[in-house]
């Protein structure tokens, strides 16, 4: 059975200035939140997942700027399609979503505490696409 056509929603400036103070705000509470030298990593899974929406947001934020669309689906990994198509950059930048979406399970739903290395990864990747959104919101909007 083929697979249905991902899901997307219209979304313009407005929207992307919005998704990207989101990932700010996500990113600066990831941080806040993050100890990675806490020996019991209390709250390596709550930063981590809180680092993963960050990503997820900037995401949002440089396809809306860019392409007037983000994915709606219930599958994270449909953004990735989206964010490829962004040039320059957007096939990095897919990667480091892929990896953030990877650990998402873990972090949201997993009875496993992330660890240090995997929270210091989270946060690493989430800046990136966090750099990369705002690095594509600096540029003219295409069209």
């Amino acid at each position: 059975m083929a697979r249905a056509s991902a899901r997307t929603q219209s979304c313009g400036p407005a929207e992307a200035r919005r998704r990207l103070d989101h990932a700010r705000s996500f990113l600066e509470v990831a941080e806040l939140t993050a100890d990675v030298n806490d020996l019991s990593l209390e709250y390596a899974s709550v930063a981590a997942s809180v680092a993963i929406l960050a990503g997820i947001a900037a995401a949002d934020a440089a396809c809306c700027h860019e392409l007037g669309r983000r994915s709606r689906s219930e599958n994270h990994h449909d953004a990735e399609t989206l964010l490829a198509t962004i040039t320059p950059g957007g096939k990095r930048a897919t990667s480091q979503l892929r990896q953030l979406i990877e650990i998402k399970d873990t972090a949201h739903y997993g009875f496993i505490t992330v660890t240090a290395a995997t929270l210091k990864r989270s946060l690493r990747q989430a800046r990136h696409l966090l750099e990369f959104a705002e690095e594509v919101l600096r540029r003219p909007r295409p069209g």
